[in-house]
């Protein structure tokens, strides 16, 4: 790719200035240096503006704005915020509420979307996963007659945040890598990723025999799908797949994994706050590798455990118990678990 760094107002004047005939005068405050000035700078601006139209040219450096340009011209888009919807009841038990009704719960907002026979669907006010933790007790917004109290008891449908824009690039670069034709493995890759709120896909052709596709998904937080995401996913490959294929969706199998080890700590550093970091930097480690690794290396461990801000050394390190590596099945994703850390006695 071309670069412009170099070309700043001084390196342009200079370049100017070169070019100018030596028996003529060039120096600072004469006619010809202070017509080429202005000049040195309207250049310097042109470069500067084409070094930024080179950047939102390709899909790996351009910011957000362009990249959803660069994506909408093959129809593909970010997923936008949607909001939790959840399960709930009051008492007394034959309350009639009508739709719309709102109600608080905590910092959250929610209104009532739909009866049903166990009790009432709602739906958060406040798209994203903050709606996800409404969790029990909801007091009606206006007055209610007859209601003594409510509680919001399922979760049915997590809200999901809008698509980072990192995660929207590298969805959108695989699905220029990973061309889809005639129902291939691409294919069911890039529909079940298409669908919000799945953040990893594995596809298994041939699961069950021929004509058969085992589709392995988790969610944006690399953890196990739920039913409703699972419908979801089904429910669209269903709409695109060829006909005559058998199309199986399942979640992702979780293995939570925990540590435990002996750490040496540099002076002045807590060890619950080197824990935390350890913890951090691991569960990252995990989430950016689900479905890309087979095992949980020993020795990679070891590696983040050295490499956590505060820790000079370990001893005793295990994995789920065990000295070496853990191994994962096909449709395993390691989650963190537990991670136990003491200072060295």
């Amino acid at each position: 790719m071309l670069r412009f760094e170099n070309k700043t107002y001084s390196n342009i004047l200079e370049s100017l200035l070169e070019r100018v005939p030596q028996k003529l005068s060039k120096i600072e405050g004469t006619l010809i240096q202070n017509a080429l000035v202005p000049a040195a700078y309207e250049i310097e601006k042109n470069y500067i503006s084409a070094d930024v139209i080179l950047k939102e040219t390709f899909t790996d450096t351009a910011s957000r704005e362009y990249l959803v340009k660069r994506a909408e011209e093959r129809a593909i888009y970010p997923h936008r915020a949607t909001a939790a919807i959840w399960k709930g009841h009051f008492v007394p038990s034959d309350l009639d509420v009508p739709i719309g009704t709102r109600f608080n719960a905590g910092k959250l907002n929610l209104f009532i979307t739909a009866k049903r026979s166990d009790g009432y669907e709602f739906t958060c006010e406040s798209v994203g996963s903050q709606g996800n933790i409404c969790y029990g007790s909801i007091t009606p917004i206006q007055y209610l007659q007859g209601f003594q109290s409510g509680e919001l008891t399922e979760l049915i449908i997590p809200g999901n945040d809008e698509e980072e824009t990192e995660a929207f690039r590298e969805r959108y670069l695989t699905i220029l890598r990973k061309p889809s034709t005639s129902g291939n493995v691409y294919d069911y890759y890039n529909w079940a990723m298409s669908c919000k709120g799945v953040g990893v896909t594995k596809v298994f052709p041939l699961a069950y025999g021929p004509g058969t596709v085992k589709v392995v998904i988790a969610d944006e937080d690399k953890k196990e799908a739920t039913p409703a995401l699972l419908n979801t996913v089904k429910d669209y490959i269903e709409e695109m797949r060829p006909i005559g294929a058998t199309v199986t969706v399942a979640s992702a199998q979780e293995l939570p994994v925990n540590v435990m080890a002996r750490i040496k700590l540099k002076d002045g550093v807590n060890l619950g706050t080197a824990q935390a970091s350890f913890r951090e930097a691991f569960d990252v480690f995990l989430k950016d590798n689900a479905f890309d690794i087979n095992y949980v290396g020993y020795a990679r461990v070891g590696n983040i455990l050295l490499g956590t801000a505060g820790v000079e050394d370990y001893i005793g390190l295990t994995i789920n118990g065990f000295d070496h590596n853990i191994e994962l099945t096909d449709e395993q994703i390691a989650v963190i678990g537990t991670v136990t850390l003491e200072v060295m006695g």
